[in-house]
């Protein structure tokens, strides 16, 4: 009886685990270079965020991000600092959630009650380009807002999908319509190259150099993906948001999320795009949002 019990207790606790641990699951129905239009509510972890330094200017900062549990969304640190390097006051951050149009309704933001970015994020180079908004409410989850995934591993990535409402191209006006691109991972000697190349094209070196040309390496905290094909990438209002692989389990994970790039969207066919990986915070995440659902991939 005592075993019968103690199995059915483990039982009983193992299913909670899964049931809490539900994420990455499609809906019912920061930049997007050469995207395509996403069905409503694909991914309903997609969050809009806007920033505004003053709240009688109407104007504000646009960005994407990614809800990762009932009170936290993942995005990038530089936006939720100020041109002057200052934290944006949470009372000044509006989310949006289970949202397919950008600009369309500007009616019922979640409000944010903390905002947390890496100390250490270098706005030079975009390094440690990782911020986490605490919101005021949980927000219930249903069929247009859940949240996402987060990875365990970065083992054997090739595919991977970045989404927002970002430029569609460097001279166009953000998207209303949330837009995604598939985009091809690169290692980081890949990522290397790539970053070698565009500086030696900016300094106007000639390519038979660049055996003889040291640059400095993409920081850790960065992972670097294109489209080889279509030269597809996020854009300008992108930023923060999730660039995401789709689990053999159907599952979407967030890898990480939009950081930036060497040159404007579109501009140079050899410059991949830069995120900030989410393995490489994850004890803070942990620390910071301890109901984020973690999952090999």
């Amino acid at each position: 009886m005592r075993f019968f019990m103690l199995t059915t207790l483990l039982l009983v606790a193992a299913i909670n685990v899964t049931l809490a641990c539900e994420c990455g699951m499609e809906g019912s129905s920061g930049r997007i270079y050469k995207g395509t239009k996403v069905r409503a509510n694909k991914y309903p972890w997609l969050a809009h965020i806007r920033s505004f330094a003053d709240r009688d200017d109407n104007s504000f900062g646009q960005c994407g991000g990614s809800l990762i549990d009932e009170t936290h969304v993942a995005t990038a640190a530089h936006c939720v600092v100020t041109k002057d390097g200052q934290r944006y006051k949470p009372e000044n951050i509006d989310v949006f959630l289970g949202r397919v149009k950008a600009f369309s309704d500007f009616s019922y933001p979640h409000k944010v009650s903390k905002v947390w970015f890496d100390p250490k994020y270098d706005s030079s180079n975009l390094s440690n380009d990782f911020a986490i908004l605490t919101l005021s409410k949980p927000v219930k989850f249903t069929q247009t807002i859940a949240p996402v995934c987060l990875p365990n591993n970065e083992s054997d990535l090739t595919k991977l999908t970045v989404s927002g409402w970002g430029l569609t191209s460097a001279n166009a006006k953000s998207s209303d319509d949330l837009l995604e691109v598939e985009v091809d991972f690169m290692d980081k000697e890949e990522c290397n190259d790539a970053k070698k190349t565009i500086i030696m094209k900016q300094n106007d070196i000639p390519i038979e150099l660049a055996p003889l040309i040291r640059t400095e390496p993409v920081a850790e905290s960065h992972m670097c993906a294109i489209n080889k094909k279509t030269r597809g990438d996020a854009c300008s209002g992108d930023s923060g948001g999730p660039i995401m692989h789709h689990g053999d389990n159907g599952r979407w994970y967030l890898m990480g999320v939009v950081s930036g790039s060497w040159t404007e969207c579109g501009q140079d066919k050899d410059t991949s795009g830069l995120y900030t990986r989410t393995l490489y915070y994850k004890d803070v995440i942990k620390s910071i949002a301890p109901n984020a659902c973690w999952q090999d991939l």
